[in-house]
């Protein structure tokens, strides 16, 4: 097994049918607080982040998504987990990852949110989607 890794739970996004029913489910039922919307997806925070991430503003998310909804791959994914890592360990991991040919897409995360961070994306051998960000605390690389 490989050296560990420090990972956070950061954003779960899944499909839904309904997303409006399935939106008061989880904040009615689970409690969750609504953070924001966009056409077809509904962001709701399931709490703080205690991490780097967090200082910066990002709580921990779980993202539904319209299951019709055609989303911009360079805004968010559809179906995904998002893990975070140390600011300073970000272009280590981004560079093994690339070196194993896994990495589909690149995203810095300042343009229209009150948080700032960068992520890469890959695949599991199941075809998900990971995210693994970073709060930009340090100068992009």
């Amino acid at each position: 097994m490989g050296k560990k890794r420090s990972y956070r739970i950061a954003e779960v996004a899944i499909r839904v049918d309904d997303l409006e029913r399935a939106s008061a489910f989880y904040q009615e039922v689970l409690g969750f607080g609504f953070h924001h919307s966009e056409p077809g997806v509904i962001f709701l925070e399931v709490g703080p982040l205690d991490s780097p991430l967090g200082e910066v503003g990002h709580p921990q998310l779980f993202a539904l998504f319209g299951r019709g909804n055609k989303t911009d791959a360079s805004l968010s994914t559809f179906d995904h987990i998002a893990f975070e890592i140390q600011s300073e360990l970000y272009a280590q991991e981004l560079a093994r990852f690339k070196a194993m040919d896994m990495v589909i897409h690149e995203r810095a995360w300042p343009e229209s949110l009150p948080w700032d961070g960068r992520s890469f994306f890959l695949r599991d051998p199941e075809g998900n989607v990971v995210e693994i960000i970073a709060a930009n605390l340090l100068a992009a690389d």
